[in-house]
């Protein structure tokens, strides 16, 4: 760690555009943010601290990735097509297990060249039959890279193969082979039941209790996979040790079936009463809710997750994130390893959420203004990430989590005076325009390089699971056969679902 002076041309200390101020510096020293002021006063003030400009640039808090998977490579580059959300879960069936640590460290490093101090990991397992193994090497390979983790422990008791109420009728209709395939296909989902589940995260609040660049959060799966007892169970033990709870929401039009069919009452109605919602409550998706839903998300003011161009891609739909926004309730941004062109540009994902939530109507609600958007990748993407006591601003005391971007594609050729520069910003700002990501004061990323890295290994590292995993060892489950004929019952089965949530 070197303790510096930031100098860029702006710095945006808030996501308020009114505390944009030119000729500001930013004194680093510990990891944290010691003194904001002039540069040549804080030169003169703290002499042996290396200065640093960063001359074109606005420096703001870092970016927090505030849902995604650690999927370094992406699904298309693994050979899933873009899908619905349901087949394409079930095409990876047909590859074998991936290497956690790799594929997470490739995923970090991507992220930290697009701005990305902070990532929420959701729950996500490989079936190695070790989950508790893969959580630990995917936590070491976000730090190894150098940013932040909330890692997101799964829970998953139901509905592996198709959502209930409908499993059993559906995995009756499947052919023997298919079926027996299906049944034995992978190990336990996860760490296994609420107690299981329960103990492994006591032994990683353990492990990592003293590494300030991980927070631990409950991640079950989502309404339609986890059973009541098991909500029951996570929500009271994260109460009890006041840990955050991530999940995916109501993703697609087939999880919004079947909890119409599970929950008659209203799901998020269902899942307050569970205890499962509170202000340390992360909702990923979200696309197809009601306005009963949103208003149940808005009185326990959860945290939602915008993720646009992996709805679009998966055939999820738009999340009304200007109704979320209206109602106040705190909206983050992620990219869902899914971004909309496989680069994780946080940035561009930002854009597009923007542009899907303005209004087409006169006389409809006004779309995100400036400080929705900013807010969504800093400030609450920081609370999202149970670090919004730390990090999320530019403020003295917090920690040093930074990110320095050139304002050159936002100037060049030309910028109208009267345009305002963080509306330009947002607009033709991209992650290629990083040029610098600090992590509780150390820098990560600068310049395109990884100071502490070696960029090209990471990336080989990844590559070579990937191909391991299309030639599977002999004893693997994978199977290009069955897996294609699951997907075809798969599709049969939601255009059924998905005709009769529509006539409801």
């Amino acid at each position: 760690m070197t303790d510096y002076i930031l100098a860029p041309d702006y710095l945006l200390p808030t996501s308020n555009p009114e505390t944009l101020i030119k000729d500001m510096a930013v004194a680093v020293t510990g990891g944290k943010i010691l003194a904001i002021d002039n540069c040549d006063v804080l030169a003169n003030r703290y002499p042996l601290l290396q200065v640093r400009r960063l001359e074109g640039c606005i420096l703001m808090a870092g970016f927090t990735n505030a849902h995604q998977h650690g999927r370094g490579i992406s699904q298309i580059q693994m050979g899933y097509p873009d899908d619905f959300l349901e087949p394409w879960i079930a095409s990876r069936r047909a590859r074998g297990v991936l290497d956690s640590y790799a594929t997470a460290r490739f995923a970090a490093l991507r992220m930290a060249a697009n701005g990305v101090t902070t990532a929420i990991h959701a729950n996500y397992t490989f079936g190695s039959g070790d989950y508790g193994s893969e959580v630990r090497a995917q936590i070491q390979a976000y730090r190894d890279v150098g940013i932040r983790i909330t890692m997101c422990v799964g829970a998953m008791d139901q509905g592996t193969i198709a959502y209930p109420p409908h499993e059993a009728c559906f995995c009756a209709g499947l052919t023997d082979e298919v079926r027996n395939w299906v049944s034995a296909n992978g190990a336990n989902a996860y760490a296994g039941d609420g107690e299981q589940t329960i103990d492994l995260m006591d032994q990683l609040l353990v492990e990592y209790g003293d590494d300030s660049g991980v927070r631990l959060f409950y991640g079950p799966a989502g309404p339609q996979w986890v059973s009541d007892k098991l909500w029951q169970q996570l929500s009271e033990d994260a109460q009890k040790k006041g840990l955050g709870i991530h999940f995916h929401g109501m993703e697609s039009a087939a999880q919004r079936a079947a909890t119409q069919e599970l929950f008659p009452g209203g799901t998020y109605k269902h899942l307050e009463q569970l205890g499962a919602l509170s202000p340390n409550t992360t909702i990923a998706h979200a696309v197809q809710v009601t306005d009963e839903d949103i208003d149940v998300i808005a009185r326990n003011n959860c945290i939602v997750v915008r993720n646009p161009a992996c709805n679009l891609r998966v055939g999820s739909g738009i999340q009304p994130m200007g109704k979320f926004i209206e109602k106040g309730v705190r909206v983050a941004i992620g990219t869902d390893n899914i971004s909309l062109r496989d680069d994780e540009d946080i940035l561009g994902e930002l854009r597009l959420a923007d542009l899907l939530a303005r209004p087409f109507d006169w006389n409809m609600r006004a779309g995100p203004t400036t400080e929705n958007l900013l807010k969504m990748i800093t400030e609450h993407g920081a609370d999202a990430a149970g670090i919004g006591d730390v990090a999320g601003r530019i403020t003295v005391g917090q920690s040093a989590d930074m990110t320095a971007i050139s304002l050159e594609s936002t100037l060049k050729p030309y910028l109208d005076p009267d345009m305002p520069l963080l509306m330009a910003f947002m607009t033709r700002a991209t992650g290629l325009d990083v040029r610098m990501t600090m992590v509780e004061g150390n820098i990560v990323f600068e310049n395109g390089k990884f100071p502490e890295l070696d960029a090209d290994e990471i990336e080989r590292s990844a590559v070579e699971t990937a191909i391991s995993a299309r030639r599977p060892k002999e004893n693997s489950q994978a199977s290009v056969e069955n897996t294609n004929e699951l997907i075809s019952a798969l599709r049969r089965h939601y255009q059924d679902r998905g005709r009769v949530a529509e006539t409801r």
